[in-house]
């Protein structure tokens, strides 16, 4: 089973119907459009990318698939949540790293990372999850997936609980998979 996989079985047992939901790297779209097909029509999903072409891309999974109306797509980075969500959140989920298929010099960086870390953790409501998914292969990678575990050791056992999955037997920085659930 792929992490991704992992990511999106974790969402589908949280995520309901009217729940509010964060893409904090929108990317291809696809944990996008999986979070507005759990959302449903009476529900919520913000998705971020400082890539226009993300967005657009985005934008256009949303559309033939028919979720484009429970989104609401920003490109900007996911380090300005707060200043377009308003509201308590049920999930969110990062992939952190470089798009897949597109500019390899675009990538995730620590310092804006964990300032979107540290407002979702607050957005996030009692039971909700956040899924952040590192792929760290990338220069500044390392940086960046150090300061996530700093971040994530330093979160308070009252606050809730942390996960980590990483694959072991795989060479060349295999992603890990951090999961957090609010207490």
């Amino acid at each position: 089973m792929q992490m991704v996989e992992i990511v999106h079985h974790i969402l589908e047992e949280i995520l309901k119907p009217g729940d509010r939901a964060v893409d904090g790297t929108a990317g291809n779209g696809w944990d996008t459009l999986k979070l507005c097909q759990l959302v449903g029509e009476t529900g919520r999903v913000y998705g971020f990318d400082v890539q226009e072409s993300a967005v657009l891309k985005t934008e256009e999974r949303l559309k033939a698939a028919g979720c484009l109306k429970q989104a609401e797509l920003f490109c900007c980075s996911h380090s300005e949540i707060d200043t377009k969500v308003h509201e308590k959140i049920k999930a969110f989920t990062l992939n952190l790293g470089y798009l897949p298929g597109g500019d390899k010099q675009v990538v995730t960086k620590k310092d804006s990372t964990i300032k979107a870390l540290e407002k979702l953790s607050e957005m996030l409501m009692p039971g909700g999850v956040g899924t952040i998914l590192i792929y760290y292969g990338h220069e500044g990678g390392i940086e960046e997936k150090e300061g996530v575990e700093k971040f994530m050791a330093a979160l308070p056992s009252d606050w809730g609980q942390v996960n980590r999955m990483e694959t072991v037997n795989r060479k060349n920085c295999p992603p890990i998979l951090y999961i957090l659930e609010k207490k």
